[in-house]
């Protein structure tokens, strides 16, 4: 059953071909794990590399690659050229990743790391025993992500946003994105099981928990 607050041409299949839920899921699965482990290796090799680019070029071939990767892979029926536009999406958040995560020690890694995974699992489970509930949320959840990334915007344009008092902030956007999460999963739960669709869902679960480890890591960097 496809959701109706989404373009249904998007979930047009007479001419695609159907696999199995098993296949699906494992499908979603090892992209999630294929985006994690690119994004591994780009911290790994490229943390000493990336620090010399140009920022005002990186932002612009940043924003670029990830705003065309989305783009690509939502309106792709084809799953190849799904791939190529998560592909896309995933390496320059790892470039960014690269950036970012060597400015923390390893403990606050790990912990964002751990705790990321705990909260995807406990959303995604919640995803499964009450989709209706995600299903509904996702007007709050647009607004509320809008709010939120404005505020922060303001807060660092302030000087104010890596100031102890803000760390709140950065949970009301986790928690945001941990109903992302929820809702990606009904939303996976409920589209037509196809490759494609498959793609599409690990892309959008990436995105969740990727925010939710960036935000976790300036939530624990704060307190280390």
């Amino acid at each position: 059953m496809a959701l109706s607050i989404f373009n249904k041409n998007r979930y047009e299949v007479e001419n695609a071909k159907f696999i199995s839920d098993r296949a699906f899921y494992l499908v979603v699965a090892a992209a999630l794990l294929f985006g994690f482990a690119v994004n591994a290796l780009e911290v790994v090799f490229l943390a000493d590399i990336v620090v010399t680019w140009n920022p005002i070029v990186f932002l612009v071939v940043y924003l670029v690659l990830a705003i065309g990767g989305v783009c690509i892979n939502a309106f792709s029926r084809n799953p190849a050229l799904s791939f190529i536009g998560y592909c896309m999406v995933v390496l320059p958040i790892g470039a960014l990743l690269a950036m970012v995560v060597p400015a923390y020690s390893m403990g606050v890694v790990r912990s964002a790391f751990i705790v990321t995974t705990i909260l995807a699992v406990i959303f995604g489970l919640l995803a499964v025993m009450y989709p209706k509930i995600f299903y509904s949320m996702w007007k709050v959840l647009a607004v509320s992500l809008l709010i939120a990334l404005i505020w922060s915007l303001v807060a660092m344009l302030t000087g104010n946003y890596f100031s102890s008092g803000y760390v709140w902030l950065d949970w009301i956007v986790v928690l945001v994105f941990c109903c992302y999460v929820g809702f990606d999963v009904a939303r996976a739960y409920a589209r037509p099981k196809t490759l494609d669709n498959a793609v599409d869902s690990a892309c959008g679960l990436y995105l969740d928990l990727i925010n939710i480890f960036i935000r976790l890591l300036a939530i624990f960097g704060r307190r280390d």
